[in-house]
């Protein structure tokens, strides 16, 4: 797939775009308000400018691919802040414009509020270039924040589908759950630029996977059936994202993140990242004509619900062999009164304190000398790892060594604090076990431990071609795949 990336390369003319302001005169005060409101949200500090190493290409980060403008700052923070935090290539695939039948301006302003609420997150300006996505046959928009290149959108404009999936009148009840379920043999962009079958549009999610190159792809939730709760235009993503994924050659995990039912879950999202996820989310709604957030609004009511929410609801594991039948795992120590056993680093889930206790391995008193063991069944080939720290800001890994049978060894700098994946390529070797060994810690440290260990034969990057890669990409069984799903009833998006 890699050698097609440039054959669209003139579709989008390059151009500079710089986002200002709220859209038309009728919103000058609204967004005055707003503005207001978001400058005098308390965060734990400002924004601060993270910047990647230019000569290093983006490999290794987040994908996002979600339906609407707002369904990743609502049901994908704070890890999507961690991760801009942390300096971690994000890129984020909205599949639908979410016009809401509204036109044109309406679903440039929520294009607008995402640009917006990126660079809120990157604390740079909000100023972006414009480039074709590379993706063969097909005209697709990818902005680059400037000050921050390793963030970065992609906007494929099909049409929002409603709540139900129906489709809306003004785009023939074109949808992507009709798609998705062959009731329509094709889907147009509302700009007008290009269609899809659907096996063309999961091909063309899967380009989009293959020349951005992440070890982590988060969705929406395909654990939940259509009319159970959920826009469908969520739950058709995620089924498209989780079809795409199987043709993504390099090795990754795949996590659904629950939408509307969630509400009905208890409050995850607190303090800090509270507060920023509140305030990235503001800098969204001042370009979205149709949010009410004023106290009196029941939608807001909605919102804050939904923002002190995050779950991830289900996760599949490609090409990563940690997660596969037959491994070991032992440690130094581990805190088993609170479900923190060392099995945990290998569950799929790089959650963890406060939001996740028992997602994640932690030692009892460990700092120092501390270790994790991950035994091969059979000899296995490893070229690169995925670690996350534990996510609280206390405990944190500064420095570490990776062990492999064979006598090899190699170093590990710290660990992002706030518990973003950390990816690390080495030369291939072939090993019945794997150490990390810990040799610094942060001055705050009580507990060491990991959220994730995830190792990989076929990580982005690496040699290994397509052929390499298919056998392993059934989805993980062993530790498995763990599912929930809740049912619910509430506004549409």
């Amino acid at each position: 797939m890699r050698r097609m990336r440039g054959r669209l390369a003139g579709a989008w003319p390059a151009a500079q775009t710089t986002v200002v302001g709220a859209i038309g005169a009728s919103l000058i005060v609204r967004g005055f308000l707003i503005s207001l409101v978001t400058a005098l949200v308390p965060i734990a500090m400002p924004p601060v400018a993270i910047t990647a190493d230019q000569a290093t290409p983006c490999v290794g980060g987040a994908m996002q691919v979600v339906a609407h403008e707002d369904d990743d700052l609502i049901f994908q923070n704070p890890d999507i802040l961690h991760d801009i935090d942390a300096g971690r290539c994000v890129r984020t695939v909205f599949v639908t414009a979410g016009d809401a039948a509204q036109g044109e301006l309406y679903w440039k302003s929520r294009e607008n509020g995402s640009r917006a609420a990126y660079a809120r997150m990157a604390g740079v300006a909000n100023t972006w270039t414009t480039t074709d996505a590379g993706v063969p046959g097909h005209a697709v928009r990818l902005q680059t924040l400037i000050g921050a290149p390793q963030v970065s959108l992609v906007f494929m404009r099909l049409p929002d589908g409603d709540r139900t999936g129906a489709g809306l009148v003004v785009h023939e009840h074109e949808s992507l759950r009709r798609l998705w379920q062959g009731q329509i043999a094709s889907i147009g962009a509302v700009d007008g630029s290009t269609r899809y079958t659907e096996a063309g549009l999961r091909t063309a999610l899967a380009e989009l996977m293959d020349m951005f190159e992440p070890t982590t792809v988060r969705t929406l939730d395909w654990t939940i059936a259509f009319g159970h709760g959920d826009h469908a235009d969520h739950t058709a993503t995620a089924l498209l994202t989780r079809a795409a994924s199987l043709d993504y050659p390099s090795g990754h995990t795949l996590l659904a993140y629950g939408g509307y039912p969630t509400w009905t879950r208890l409050v995850n999202v607190t303090g800090v990242d509270l507060r920023a996820k509140e305030s990235t989310f503001l800098a969204y709604a001042v370009h979205d004509r149709k949010l009410c957030l004023d106290p009196w609004c029941p939608i807001d009511v909605v919102y804050s619900m939904r923002l002190s929410r995050q779950y991830v609801v289900a996760s599949e594991s490609m090409g990563n062999s940690a997660r596969e039948r037959g491994v070991r795992v032992t440690a130094s120590s581990e805190n088993l009164a609170f479900g923190q056993g060392a099995d945990r680093a290998v569950d799929g889930y790089a959650l963890g304190d406060p939001s996740a206790r028992a997602r994640e391995w932690a030692t009892e008193g460990g700092g120092v000398g501390s270790w994790i063991r991950l035994e091969y069944p059979s000899p296995t080939t490893i070229d690169g790892v995925v670690l996350y720290d534990r996510p609280n800001l206390r405990d944190q890994i500064t420095a570490a060594v990776l062990e492999f049978s064979d006598g090899s060894t190699v170093a590990l700098g710290a660990l992002p604090n706030n518990g973003s994946g950390l990816t690390v390529g080495f030369p291939a070797r072939t090993v019945t076990s794997v150490r990390v060994l810990v040799t610094a810690v942060s001055a705050t440290t009580r507990n060491v431990g990991l959220a994730e260990l995830e190792t990989y034969a076929t990580r982005p990057g690496s040699s290994a071609g397509p052929d390499a890669t298919r056998a392993a990409f059934a989805p993980t069984s062993g530790v498995g795949l763990h599912a929930v799903g809740t049912s619910g009833r509430e506004p549409s998006n």
